[in-house]
């Protein structure tokens, strides 16, 4: 997964950062489900515009089930 949740024990805030853009800080939240639910929601945002993930996700969808590794 490009995004990442880590909580900050300074500050006790839940933070979402970017792994693929030198750890850019995308998100603060003061709940861990909510910084979850933004760090999934910039996860499928950022799948549907690369070509890359398109093109496997259209191999997955090609290839019979049992070849399939999640």
């Amino acid at each position: 997964m490009r995004y990442s949740v880590h909580y900050d024990t300074a500050d006790g805030r839940w933070v979402v950062r970017d792994v693929a853009n030198a750890h850019q800080v995308m998100g603060v939240h003061t709940s861990k489900a909510d910084a979850y639910k933004q760090a999934f929601a910039e996860q499928e945002r950022w799948r549907k515009y690369d070509p890359v993930a398109k093109h496997l996700e259209r191999v997955r969808h090609m290839m019979p089930r049992s070849l399939v590794v999640s």
